[in-house]
């Protein structure tokens, strides 16, 4: 397993990568960030896989995120959940959690789902 730290912050960089305007527009660095058997869990109550999320995402209205309370968990050698706080630019927050996957020595994510925070 790598060290917590290091698995902290490769994790932390591709979370933060993932917020990216130039990442979210480019199907093909999101091919290479999600896992083939992807999946998210929207704010919708609906359960989007890779197709779906990439295909709307590329035509998203380009914002800026911040990230904050990052924190990542291993779960096992080559699993770890992470959990943080997003916030856009106009201010509107989640809660996010993802499930990263390593595989061949490169992670992708399998799992995202972020839950709106209400005031």
């Amino acid at each position: 397993m790598d060290d917590a730290a290091d698995l902290e912050r490769q994790l932390h960089r591709l979370e933060e990568l993932f917020l990216q305007p130039a990442t979210r527009s480019s199907r093909r660095r999101l091919e290479e960030l999600l896992a083939e058997d992807f999946i998210e869990f929207g704010s919708s109550g609906v359960a989007y896989d890779r197709a779906d999320v990439i295909s709307a995402m590329v035509l998203e209205s380009p914002q800026a995120w911040s990230m904050d309370s990052f924190h990542a968990k291993p779960l096992s050698d080559d699993v770890a959940l992470v959990t943080y706080v997003a916030t856009k630019s106009a201010g509107d927050a989640a809660l996010r959690c993802s499930v990263w996957k390593r595989s061949g020595g490169r992670w992708t994510m399998a799992f995202h789902q972020g839950t709106p925070i209400r005031e």
